[in-house]
Order: C-alpha cells, then structure tokens, then sequence
C-alpha cells in the first residue's frame, strides 16, 4: 500500500564490493568511542565475557550468507551476484519494500525518532541520541511480510490468510536451525538482538495484520511506531496503548563524590533481560521471567584515576555498575534477585558471600544479598515496590545510599542519563553489528522458505 514516489536504483555486485561497502560505512560512522563504552558496559552486566572482542566477533561472522541490501543513503538495492536466479524475487521483494518504506517516511530520520539536536542540553552528540531503536522490528519485520507473501503468492495464499505460518518461526527446532548457522559461538545478548527484527519483528506485525488490517500493520505502524522492546514481544501491549512507568537512574553524583565519573547510562529492556537470563540459566526460565518486566535503568561509573592518561581504555575493574529493575509482583522480583545472585559466581572469578552490615533494619527493603569479589562488593537488594536494585564495585556504605536515593526518587527526583536506548539494541548503531545482523536475516530468511514450502505441501 505505499506509494512509488521514484525509480529505485539497483545494482549487482560481488562480495568484495559488499565488504568495500561495510568498511566505508565503518570509517564514515565514526562511532569507535561509543562502541567501546556499550562492549565495556556489556562485560560488567556479564552480557560479554570479560576476554570477548566484540568487534573481531563481528568482523568474522558476516559476508557468507547476504544476499542484497538497500543503503538509505544512496537509494540503491545491491543484489550480491552469487544470489541464483530462482531465490532472487523474493530477496527483492524483501529489499524492495525498503526502498518503499523509504520514499514514504525517510527511513534514516524516522529510525532516530525526527529531529535530533547534539547541542540539547549542552550534551554531545554522541549521548544525546535517543534512537527508537524498536523501530527496526516494524522495518525489517514489514520486509519480512512481504518476502512471505511473494512465497505465497503463487498458492494463493498469504500470511494474512495463513496466520499458523507466523508461529512456527517460534518452534524449536526452527529456532536452533537458524541459531546453529550462525550464531552458536555468539553470547546470549547477540543472537537476542540480531534475530530481534526479523523474528520478533516479524511476528509483530503478523498479530497487526490479524487484529488491524495492512492499515494498523503498515503505515499505521510508520505513524505509531513501537517504543520499546517490550511492545514488540507483546504486540497486544502495543494495540491497546499500554503505558509502563519510566524507569530512570535518579542524579546519583552528589552520594558518590569527586572520585568517579559518569561513563555510560541507559535502559535494559525486556529483550537485554530474557538475554542475560538465557545467558545465565535457560531458555525456559528467562521467557518465563522476562514477561513479568516492568522496566529497568542504569548507571555506570567510572572511578578517576589522576596518574591515567585520559584516553585509556578502562578495565571492568575501573567501572562501578548501579541498576534498578522493576516487576509485576513480589514473587517476580523475588525470583529475579535470586537468579542475578546466582548467576555472579559465573560472572567474576573470586566470589564469597558477605553480611551486609551496613543495611540492618532499612524501609521498604524486603532482602539483601552481598558478596566480595576481585572486582569490589556485589550487592543485590529486593524492595517492597517490586523493584530489584544491583550494585556493583561500589563500597557497600554507598551502594546503600544509592538504592535508598532510588527508592527516594519515586516521587519526581530529577534523573541524569546520558543515555536513554536499551543496551542490546544499541549494538545497531554500529556498522559492523549492522552486517552481522543481515546475516542473521538472511540464515532465518532461510528457514522462513523451508517453513512455506512445507506449508504448501
């Protein structure tokens, strides 16, 4: 239903020319600091191991398996040449809509949320972007659409017309055949975020084509675009307006003193939670939990170092990590703060658990679980409003201030983000995550043929 507006340019091209392409866009994006802060954030979570190169990973795993691509910026479709003849409608058709998405809403502004001003607030640029980075689901998930509906076509059929199709996506042994292509060796927190659009995103707007029509599934979807990753996992959240209360980290600077600096700060959606679940116990577990989140926010702090020259890439060591979740009931948040406490002994080398002293008898706090590790005290405390508050390397005199200003903050104290994204999702920021995440499109691309010719048959 999107209007043409203009002939979509398109060009065939060898691999080495796809890889040109990435390593330009690497050197134009100029995001090398801020990749570094989200991997350093990501290893003191436990998202990454302590050891991993993020982007080595990256560099590694992508350019087998994508077909084509459309750049924003040129205009163009690229079909990769080694594509044969008989898979090559459905891949444009995929890349196509793209291009139509495009030429009716201007897809590089409309993924950053309209107009963006670096100079807001006296911010740089680079931490006052606040990129809807969900939106990604409705781009690659209305792509994915009409990749099937080119499948079906010939049967008559449609995705619309044939809803049962949508849920095999979520079958085991489908997910473990897209997984086991590529993303075996990946950590939790990648192969969440890069199936994310395609999967989830798909999904997403098969329940808007069954409930809204292609209006609410497609320009619909432009106009009221999903603001978290939790409306996408709950699509039925999204239709009927569901509003989650905002979780912010609240101005915690003046009860740490001169000795840290703010280094990193943002949100931890629903997708980074079932990750770090999955990462740390099982698949089961982390879908049953994850849909009981209600928010979450945090704060990373690093400590000063005078004799450091500024430029240094700290160590996790050097970063204090304070975290605030919220859940729908006592049992969840109880389950959570059990499971994150679990999960540290996996997470650090030197783990021993500690009393907390410094907490006694504190309002409004329901449990309290500490340890000592090579990296600073671990303190994991459930609240009486549902909320879980971590801290990491902090002293355990100002992790209890911390929580406490937290659980202050309720009413209206100011926060101070400096970023507001989802962890997780932020890795799409980045070229080379960009490139793995098309491989990843392409593998479940993959399975989404198997699954319609099984279907015909």
């Amino acid at each position: 239903g999107f209007p043409k507006h203009a002939n979509v340019q398109r060009r065939l091209i060898a691999k080495a020319d796809l890889e040109k392409y990435v390593r330009e866009q690497e050197g134009k994006a100029e995001l090398a600091q801020r990749l570094s802060r989200s991997e350093m954030t990501m290893k003191k979570f436990g998202f990454l191991p302590r050891d991993f190169n993020l982007r080595d990973f990256l560099v590694k795993a992508t350019g087998h398996d994508i077909a084509a691509y459309y750049d924003n910026d040129t205009k163009t479709v690229s079909l990769l040449n080694w594509v044969p003849a008989e898979r090559q409608g459905p891949i444009l058709a995929h890349e196509l809509t793209h291009a139509l998405q495009d030429q009716n809403y201007g897809l590089t502004a409309w993924m950053k949320g309209g107009a963006n001003s670096s100079a807001a607030n006296g911010k740089l640029p680079e931490e006052n972007d606040e990129v809807e980075d969900s939106r990604r689901a409705v781009v690659e998930g209305q792509a994915m659409v009409v990749f099937i509906d080119y499948l079906l076509a010939p049967m008559g059929r449609s995705l619309q017309n044939t809803p049962g199709l949508l849920y095999q996506m979520e079958e085991p042994a489908v997910r473990a055949s897209a997984d086991s292509a590529l993303l075996h060796d990946a950590p939790m927190i990648l192969r969440e975020s890069g199936t994310f659009p395609y999967r989830e995103g798909l999904i997403f707007e098969g329940e808007l084509l069954e409930k809204g029509g292609k209006q609410m599934a497609f320009p619909g979807a432009f106009l009221r675009p999903p603001a978290t990753t939790h409306e996408v996992m709950h699509p039925e959240a999204y239709i009927a307006h569901e509003k989650l209360a905002a979780t912010r980290v609240p101005d915690l600077r003046p009860l740490i003193g001169a000795d840290y600096q703010m280094y990193d700060s943002g949100s931890v959606g629903e997708l980074d939670v079932r990750a770090l679940l999955e990462q740390y116990g099982t698949r089961k577990i982390a879908q049953d939990l994850s849909v009981s989140w209600q928010g979450g926010a945090y704060a990373v702090f690093r400590r000063i170092d005078k004799n450091a020259a500024p430029t240094n890439q700290p160590k996790t060591a050097d970063l204090s990590l304070f975290y605030v979740s919220h859940w729908k009931s006592p049992e969840s948040a109880r389950y959570f703060a059990h499971l994150y406490a679990a999960a540290v002994s996996q997470r650090y080398q030197s783990v021993t658990p500690q009393v907390d002293e410094v907490r006694g008898e504190t309002k409004g706090l329901v449990s309290s679980t500490a340890f000592s590790t090579e990296e600073g005290p671990v303190v994991i405390e459930q609240w009486k409003d549902d909320s879980v508050t971590v801290s990491e390397s902090f002293d355990a005199a100002t992790a209890a201030k911390l929580s406490e200003a937290t659980q202050e903050s309720a009413g209206g104290m100011q926060s101070y983000n400096l970023r507001n994204d989802e962890l997780g999702m932020r890795l799409y920021q980045f070229p080379e995550f960009s490139a793995f995440q098309a491989e990843v499109g392409a593998s479940i691309a993959k399975n989404v043929v198997k699954i319609s010719m099984r279907s015909e048959q």
